[in-house]
């Protein structure tokens, strides 16, 4: 804390106290930042759901395939995440992931895959939302799955300030 109030009062007191309105209100916005708020496993858990079907929704305006890298690529350095495929027949997934395409295909077969939110090491989550190719029969196959990976962190200066 001692750490953040003297760079304050060395800056307020090299302006002479004189801030603009701007000055101040970025200086407002950077304390914000550095507030400590208690947030429940709830809250995590619903507003990455939230961000994770918001980000999809871009997702699906630019590609919802995945192949426009560049622009998927742009998408995921603005809003702070990474944004990659799930395939099924990928060596390099990890054992959530792999877990995660063995349902989604699982679920194809009785229509009950829908997006999906797992936690990923102590500091990530993982949403994820798959994607099928529909046959003439009405039946349904598994082509790949949007993994959307964001830091708690992330998810947590989306959440509205109380």
């Amino acid at each position: 804390m001692k750490k953040i109030i003297f760079p304050v009062v060395l800056i307020l007191w090299s302006c002479g106290g004189q801030l603009s309105k701007e000055e101040r209100a970025k200086l407002h916005e950077g304390m914000a930042t550095q507030d400590i708020r208690r947030v429940t496993d709830a809250e995590l858990q619903e507003a990455a759901i939230a961000l994770g079907t918001a980000i999809m929704r871009d997702v699906e305006r630019v590609d919802k395939y995945l192949l426009k890298k560049n622009a998927i690529d742009s998408l995921a350095a603005a809003r702070g995440v990474v944004i990659y495929s799930l395939q099924p027949d990928a060596a390099t997934l990890k054992d959530i992931e792999h877990q995660l395409v063995e349902a989604y295909m699982e679920g194809a077969n009785t229509g009950m895959a829908r997006d999906n939110l797992q936690s990923i090491g102590t500091d990530s989550l993982l949403f994820t939302r798959p994607l099928f190719r529909l046959h003439p029969d009405g039946s349904q196959e598994f082509t790949h799955a949007v993994g959307i990976r964001m830091a708690k962190r992330t998810v947590i200066f989306s959440m509205p300030q109380p």
